[in-house]
């Protein structure tokens, strides 16, 4: 029973507070400036901020208010992750971490230790997040190579850019895969000289082929993923994320976690819109019986958008590229759908205002979401939409123009560009215009942080480092004048993201009518050096004015 009291629930004091209350059209005309409350409160009823201000807040408690006195720590509006996987993260928890490997010899090793220590013989073993462009020998892994060390266990393991899937034998003799197995449509399958597979796989489309013949994941270990992988990211600040690529048995998890009160952040899910499962034709007729739409849910699960994965990475040359590439002269990457599939998914989502989230990652590739944006728009006005571009790795000053006439956000990953090493593949322009967050901004094109974990750290901190700094794998500073602002990067995780959403009125911000979803920690990063931003700890953590984490 619900009984209404004069004064508020908790009140959060002695706190240095960056407000981020800041419009979007205010982001989109540049400014940054926001308030802060270097002695402040914050006071929070239900779930909703009621109050903030200078001083400790104490005219708005009563007899029962909990006061949290933070020690002059700073508190920053929850973090949001606009692209990510939160569910296959927490999935991978169980996979052999490969992250932290600097050579061939560690992968390796990882697999032989969980084969010796598995009790059925003939288990899966999963990987994920191998890198040999961090590697020290830079040697790649192929089917015999990981043969010598599985036994029979049959092995997939999925490379840092999540675009690449390397298996055994075993796993393709499961899979029925030959050398007379074709490439399915929208990917590909690696092979030796004389046709016979590798082991490579590339894109989701040729990964299902080995993936359909893994176990499948019950909705008692989905659950129990999205529960631990919560708890993971509410230690880093994160309240809410826009997961991508779901399966509907994911869907139906989230909603049992949430039944369960086992969620513990605002799960944005995107509708899956991939080739590999049918022709185009099956999944525009998909969109026209689906009974959700974008928004249909509630604060904390709801539909965000349809997800198509365009295009791949540069590191295996299948971004598509307007040229060739440096590395590998004789491509320039691929799309998995043509033009006129885009055009018409494109115009089907505009009739029922689903909001589009499209990876693009190579120029080429984003001119051809640009020119289906377009041709949407002239049917149906789409800028409420908010139709967005994934990645958006390598755009030219000709396109930013048609980003801002249209109102298309981008979702940025810096962490990756920090770490994936991918700048010894591209030409020195590709390496300085890559992820040019600094540019978005100073477009007015609005630019949501994230991190497209598990491919990388969820850390938002890490994120925000990068983007300010821009030093990668090298050791180097690429393209320094697209750096962005401590004030900016906290943006990027804040209220940017909250657009990409559609939550920017309720959301994203430290202001008095929205949810109270906050963070306490140990950094003022408006005054803080990129490192000590980097390394910021998370003292707690509050969803729905809750704490969900505490240091």
């Amino acid at each position: 029973m619900y009984t209404w009291k004069p004064y508020a629930d908790k009140i959060i004091f002695n706190a240095n507070i960056y407000t981020v209350d800041l419009t979007i059209p205010e982001i989109q005309n540049g400014k940054t400036d926001f308030k802060i409350f270097k002695n402040g409160f914050i006071a929070i009823k239900e779930n909703k901020i009621i109050a903030t201000g200078d001083g400790d807040g104490k005219e708005y408690a009563g007899s029962e208010t909990e006061l949290i006195d933070v020690n002059g720590a700073t508190v920053i509006p929850g973090l949001m992750d606009s692209h990510m996987h939160a569910l296959f993260a927490g999935i991978a928890l169980r996979a052999v971490a490969m992250e932290k490997c600097t050579c061939l010899n560690d992968m390796l090793n990882g697999i032989k230790e969980r084969a010796e220590k598995e009790a059925d013989p003939d288990s899966w073993i999963i990987g994920s997040a191998w890198n040999e462009l961090a590697w020290t020998d830079g040697l790649k892994p192929d089917a015999k190579l990981l043969d010598t060390v599985s036994g029979n266990h049959p092995v997939a393991a999925k490379r840092i850019c999540g675009h690449v899937l390397v298996a055994n034998t075993k796993a393709m003799e499961l899979a029925g895969i030959t050398k007379d197995t074709k490439d399915p449509v929208g990917g590909q399958i690696g092979r030796n000289e004389d046709g016979t597979p590798n082991g490579w796989f590339f894109e989701q489309a040729a990964f299902s082929l080995i993936e359909s013949v893994c176990p499948p994941e019950t909705e008692e270990t989905l659950v129990t993923a999205i529960e631990k992988i919560g708890s993971h990211m509410n230690s880093k600040g994160i309240t809410s994320v826009i997961d991508c690529n779901l399966p509907y048995e994911h869907t139906r998890a989230y909603l049992q976690a949430f039944k369960k009160e086992k969620l513990t952040y605002r799960s944005n899910l995107t509708f899956y819109l991939d080739k590999a499962e049918g022709p185009v034709d099956y999944h525009l007729n998909r969109i026209d019986q689906m009974m959700a739409v974008t928004g249909f849910g509630n604060d904390m699960i709801k539909f965000n958008g349809i997800k198509i994965l365009l295009d791949g990475v540069p590191a295996m040359g299948t971004a598509f590229m307007r040229e060739n590439y440096k590395h590998m002269p004789e491509t320039r990457g691929f799309t998995t759908i043509t033009q006129e599939e885009l055009t018409s998914i494109c115009k089907k989502a505009a009739q029922y205002k689903w909001q589009m989230a499209i990876h693009a990652i190579g120029d080429a590739a984003m001119d051809n979401v640009l020119n289906s944006y377009k041709e949407a728009s002239t049917q149906i006005d789409t800028s409420e939409n908010r139709n967005y571009i994934i990645h958006a790795v390598f755009p030219h000053q000709d396109q930013l123009a048609a980003f801002k006439e249209m109102n298309v956000p981008v979702t940025v990953q810096p962490t990756i560009m920090g770490v994936m090493g991918e700048e010894s593949c591209l030409t020195e322009e590709q390496a300085n215009n890559n992820q040019p967050a600094g540019w978005y901004f100073k477009n007015g094109i609005i630019c949501g942080g994230s991190s497209d974990f598990p491919v990388v750290d969820c850390n938002p901190f890490l994120g925000m480092s990068k983007a300010i700094t821009r030093i990668c794998l090298d050791g180097k500073v690429h393209g320094k004048e697209h750096c962005v602002t401590p004030a900016q990067a906290l943006i990027m995780w804040t209220m940017a993201s909250a657009y990409i959403s559609h939550d920017e009125e309720k959301l994203g911000s430290i202001t008095p009518g929205k949810i109270a979803d906050l963070v306490v920690i140990d950094t003022p990063i408006l005054e803080s050096t990129s490192e000590q931003i980097e390394n910021t700890k998370v003292l707690k953590t509050f969803l729905d004015g809750k704490i969900v984490y505490q240091r």
